[in-house]
Formats: structure tokens, C-alpha cells, sequence
């Protein structure tokens, strides 16, 4: 089917891929399935669990070992905001510009390494998580998004959040949940943690 469509939109042709993988993949009786999607630097995993918690439709949950310790660590919108505010707050202009610009690019279809190859040099961050845990994670959130906001721009609302943060909106004003910099800081993949030693 994707073959014999010509698609306008190349991230409609992604959403549908995906859910048809699920749909050729995935028996009627099974509870859970997992798809490891991508890896850290380390090692570590990125991976979707499917269904999420809601079950609702083709929805999955989209995990990064290591993002906190819970058993299936998720990555959750305010979490991202949070990082990125926390960057922003702390870091340079230079660095906080870069990993925006690698956000939108993903955002617009590009991947994780392309961006990574292209603005990781000018990464140089203190806070937060690594920009990778970060970065590999959004492509599946916003597909996530694609899928279940499906005649709308559900991936245009992460997207708008993480402009308004560029643009130097004031906290006050945002509308965000922060999570706290030591929480981050206690993850396993926050910045002062990444010297870790590597997963096998």
C-alpha cells in the first residue's frame, strides 16, 4: 500500500507505515508489544510499548531507558518543555538556539541523527538531560500525536510550545508544568550522570 500511493505529504506516508506495522505485526490476543525504535549513545534503548495505559486505538507509549527509574520510563510533553526551559534558563544562547533548531527540524520530518550530525556540536550544555534522550525520543511523540489526533495537526502542539519557549516567553506565561532540575538531575541520563559506564 505505501508503495502504490503517491503521497503528497511524506509524514502521512510515516503515520500510516506505522500504523500499519502495528496492524500486520500485532495478534488480536496480545496484552502488550514492544518495538525497540532507536539507541543512545550508551547503548540504552529507545522503545514503544503498545497499547498505551488509555488502549486507545493505534495510541503507544514512547519509552528512553534511562529517562527516569520507573519500569517504562516515558518521556511526557511537560518533562520535554521542562528540559528544554531549564537549557534555556541556564545554558547559552548559542547551544539553547541549536537544540531548537533540531527539535523543528524533527518536527518536519528530519531524524535524530541528522540533526544530531548537524547542531550536536553546539550543544554544550550543564542541565538537563542528554540532548539525544531528548531528540530521539520526539519523532515518536509527535507521530504519536499524528496518529491520534488523525484529521488534525497533532504534532503542531508540541511544536508551539517549544516556539514559544525560543522566543523567550516568560514563565509566567507559559503554560507548563516544570518539572524541578534535581529531579532531572537524579535520572540516569541527565548531563552530570552521563559519564556513566556504558549498558551492554
Amino acid at each position: 500500500m505505501l508503495v502504490q500511493n503517491e503521497w503528497s505529504d511524506p509524514l502521512n506516508r510515516l503515520r500510516v507505515g506505522v500504523v500499519l506495522t502495528f496492524s500486520l505485526l500485532e495478534n488480536r490476543d496480545e496484552k502488550y508489544v514492544g518495538y525497540r525504535v532507536d539507541e543512545l549513545s550508551d547503548g540504552s534503548s529507545v522503545y514503544l510499548i503498545r497499547p498505551a495505559w488509555l488502549n486507545q486505538g493505534y495510541d503507544f507509549k514512547v519509552c528512553v531507558e534511562g529517562w527516569d527509574d520507573s519500569e517504562n520510563p516515558a518521556p511526557s510533553h511537560a518533562e520535554i518543555y521542562s528540559d528544554l526551559y531549564w537549557k534555556r534558563e541556564h545554558d547559552g544562547e548559542v547551544a539553547f538556539d541549536a537544540i531548537c533548531s533540531a527539535v523543528q527540524e524533527i518536527h518536519e520530518g528530519a531524524s535524530p541523527d541528522e540533526v544530531i550530525a548537524e547542531h550536536g556540536s553546539k550543544f554544550d550544555f550543564t542541565v538537563g538531560r542528554v540532548p539525544e534522550a531528548l531528540l530521539k525520543s520526539l519523532p515518536w511523540l509527535f507521530i504519536e500525536q499524528d496518529i491520534r489526533y488523525w484529521n488534525y495537526t497533532g504534532r503542531n502542539m508540541t511544536i508551539e510550545a517549544v516556539d514559544e519557549l525560543r522566543t523567550g516567553v516568560p514563565f509566567s506565561d507559559l503554560d507548563l508544568e516544570l518539572q524541578d532540575l534535581a529531579e532531572i538531575h537524579d535520572t540516569p541520563v541527565a548531563i552530570p550522570n552521563w559519564e556513566r559506564t556504558p549498558t551492554n
